[in-house]
């Protein structure tokens, strides 16, 4: 997880050669210390410092945090489609998509947290949500509703299921993933995946009426 800053490009116009670079440099940096620190702990300056630019260059691209904090999330994952196509396109997905229900769940929910290139920006935005910065709020709340619409399409085929049942296990695996990715709570931290898996799928099949070996 990283920060950076620049000067504000004229719209319309190209960016010159090494621009890109600068920019990208600004937002992993950025993306890096609203991860560990939040957003209230973090300074346009603390960002310009680890990307080893001058923090008149967060002004020039950005203009405020606000502006870059939202630009370093959007930059690493769309938050309304993580979930938009169900797991069937790649033989690791077409795996996935034969698990059980809990698993199938389980699995594709921390696969973003999992995964190096997306925790960053889960991790910025939820660490900020806890001090209820609204922009971060935001991309929580259209992560969350993401996750309750699939959960929606996993069990259509069950009229028995309830908006109650989807925010239940989505509430589940959010509050998991925040004592275990946001906040760092051992033993969750540090457990390994397989065995994290073995101990959790249970507890989500229980949602749907019958416990199920992970």
């Amino acid at each position: 997880m990283t920060g950076a800053r620049r000067k504000r490009p004229s719209l319309g116009a190209g960016r010159r050669p090494g621009q890109s670079t600068t920019r990208d440099q600004i937002l992993t940096a950025a993306l890096d210390l609203f991860a560990v620190q939040g957003y209230s702990g973090t300074t346009m300056r603390g960002i310009a410092q680890r990307a080893e630019v001058d923090p008149a260059l967060i002004h020039h691209f950005f203009g405020n945090k606000d502006g870059l904090f939202r630009e370093a999330v959007s930059s690493r994952i769309d938050m309304s489609a993580l979930f938009d196509s169900l797991p069937e396109k790649t033989e690791e997905e077409r795996e996935v998509r034969g698990l059980s229900r809990g698993k199938r769940i389980a699995r594709t929910f921390l696969s973003h947290w999992e995964d190096e290139s997306t925790r960053p920006a889960l991790v910025a935005v939820y660490r900020a949500s806890l001090s209820d910065e609204a922009t971060a709020k935001t991309f929580g709340n259209e992560f969350d509703a993401a996750f309750v619409s699939y959960l929606g399409r996993i069990t259509s085929e069950e009229t028995e299921r309830t908006p109650t049942f989807t925010s239940l296990v989505s509430a589940h695996l959010v509050g998991l993933a925040i004592l275990r990715y946001v906040l760092a709570v051992e033993p969750l931290a540090s457990l390994e995946f397989e065995e994290l898996m073995e101990r959790l799928v249970p507890a989500i099949e229980v949602h749907f009426g019958r416990p199920a070996q992970a």
